[in-house]
């Protein structure tokens, strides 16, 4: 079983799911789960040449996130 890790340090041509946030309780974690980061939906990578903001692909749309922000996603490899 994969352990979970951030989703600022995922890896491309890798899907992850969405396992939750680092601070369930706080209002940006809130705002992530109405742009669709519910536990259990696959998010990759987007094929994009930038590393600050990234660009991940989830529920078919495209979102950029700083990567500080992207810390308070915790993802599991499928």
């Amino acid at each position: 079983m994969n352990s979970q890790v951030n989703l600022s340090e995922i890896r491309r041509d890798k899907t992850y799911e969405v396992q939750g946030f680092t601070s369930e309780s706080s209002v940006y974690a809130e705002k992530l789960y109405k742009m669709g980061f519910v536990k259990g939906t696959p998010v990759e990578l987007a094929p994009v040449s930038i590393s600050d903001p990234i660009v991940v692909q989830i529920r078919g749309s495209r979102i950029a996130l700083r990567k500080k922000e992207a810390q308070e996603i915790l993802v599991k490899e499928l």
